[in-house]
């Protein structure tokens, strides 16, 4: 009797362990199954995102997939037909029996901060604590010549009025007319300054392009948004002026003959600040701009010089001789020193477009022009163009000061129609759009290999 029992035992024993290693084995086996349906998802990432925009990259170091794949119409059917080739290829026991992708996070969502995002972490991997030091003092650098420009607007303004009242108050109590001392100057500081800042105009580029279409001014298609790795903030803000100053072209890189004319409008950085059709349009707007800075600038340190001061007063006394109209010398002085103010800030672009570096706080050896010079600058402009400040700043210096003043959201879209602009211009690119470009989305795939699998996964760029 009990070896029967033991026989008994033993044999509902072998059929538990015999079901245990069954249930063992199958889910061994359906591990398997799921992990190759991993594995092989993985390997069909690797090979569509392989398929990045080449053209982007190398110009830009952005990495893109391009959903129309340069036909100029979005095609997600194909780039799924795309994923079903690389997934088949690498499931070898199985069939797909369906396949979607999904919530495409595209270059122009959130106005281009998912653009934004990746052009920061691309500046974030290249750069060190020199370039934001740099980036920062700009910023700094910015503000005191935002407020100096302001207090010499307001200046001017005030100075101007005073002036012309007083004018005519001794037309009416002294009869006696008193002549315009800076009327030349100020005929000049009214109209186009391009003829002022360089020696040859016909230097300028003269490329105009159409803005209708471009991804700032039209609807974009829209997708699942920026990622929020690299938020826009001011530190962030930084680093993107350094991608923009590093990787689109200015006006004094051809001025100079660094660069070549390019595929689209070539002062690429002032038009991110001017946003105009035409490079002329851009740089005269950039100019007019750095010009309101240095005359702030150099104002602020005519008023700390009692010797200009003291020339300018001489010289208005002798203009205005004697009279009993109070307050009337001191205006023509004022006027002498903004107008001396504006020469010696046409000096200092004209120093910048040509390469060269400018002080930002003058001091006296940093000064180059003369009162007189200053009241005849039709004729002694010219002779403005010699002499540099070795420890001073350079014209991609101000532009990074006037980026620091443009909207995040206008800048940052402005750029997405210069890297779209230069792109479709290149050989086989015409089709290209950037809301058309990915670098994120999500694939569910339902795999049959004796079993039915769905897997989802997200598949983007790591940066």
């Amino acid at each position: 009797m009990k070896r029967g029992e033991i026989t008994v035992f033993l044999s509902l024993m072998l059929a538990v362990l015999l079901f245990f290693f069954q249930t063992c084995l199958q889910s061994a086996r359906l591990a398997f199954l799921r992990s190759q349906t991993q594995e092989a998802l993985e390997l069909a990432e690797y090979s569509v995102l392989s398929e990045y925009h080449r053209e982007l990259f190398d110009r830009y170091g952005l990495i893109y997939v391009e959903l129309g794949y340069g036909s100029g119409l979005e095609d997600t059917k194909y780039f799924e037909q795309r994923l079903r080739e690389f997934l088949k290829a690498n499931v070898t026991n199985g069939s797909i029996k369906a396949l979607e992708a999904w919530d495409f996070s595209r270059a122009t969502d959130n106005s281009g901060m998912a653009y934004y995002e990746q052009a920061v972490s691309c500046m974030k991997q290249k750069t060190g604590a020199a370039i934001l030091e740099q980036l920062r003092s700009c910023e700094k650098w910015g503000k005191q010549a935002e407020e100096q420009s302001a207090a010499c607007e307001e200046t001017k303004a005030r100075e101007e009025k005073n002036l012309e009242e007083l004018r005519r108050r001794r037309e009416t109590e002294e009869e006696i007319f008193t002549p315009d001392p800076v009327s030349s100057v100020s005929a000049l500081q009214g109209g186009s300054c391009l003829h002022l800042l360089l020696p040859d105009t016909g230097g300028i580029s003269g490329k105009k392009t159409a803005l209708e279409n471009v991804p700032s001014q039209r609807t974009c298609l829209t997708g699942s948004g920026a990622r929020g790795i690299h938020k826009g903030t001011a530190g962030n803000d930084l680093f993107f002026h350094g991608y923009v100053l590093e990787n689109f072209t200015n006006a004094v890189d051809f001025l100079a003959g660094e660069e070549e004319a390019g595929p689209w409008l070539d002062y690429q950085v002032e038009y991110l600040i001017g946003g105009k059709d035409t490079d002329i349009g851009n740089l005269e707007s950039v100019c007019k701009r750095i010009l309101a800075i240095r005359e702030g600038m150099n104002y602020a340190y005519l008023l700390t010089d009692s010797a200009k001061q003291a020339e300018c007063e001489a010289l208005a006394i002798a203009l205005v001789g004697a009279t009993m109209i109070p307050g009337l010398v001191e205006a023509v002085k004022q006027a002498f020193l903004l107008a001396w103010a504006f020469a010696e800030s046409v000096a200092d672009i004209r120093t910048l477009l040509n390469g060269k570096k400018c002080a930002f706080w003058k001091g006296d050896g940093a000064w180059r022009t003369s009162l007189s010079g200053a009241l005849d600058l039709q004729n002694s402009a010219s002779g403005f163009d010699e002499g540099e400040d070795a420890g001073g700043l350079s014209y991609k210096d101000y532009l990074g000061m006037l980026l620091m003043t443009a909207g995040r959201e206008k800048k940052t879209m402005r750029s997405l129609d210069i890297i779209e602009g230069v792109i479709r211009r290149l050989p086989g690119c015409g089709g290209f759009y950037m809301d058309q470009c990915t670098d994120s989305f999500w694939i569910r795939a339902v795999i049959f290999n004796g079993n039915e699998w769905a897997a989802e996964r997200r598949f983007c760029y790591e940066w």
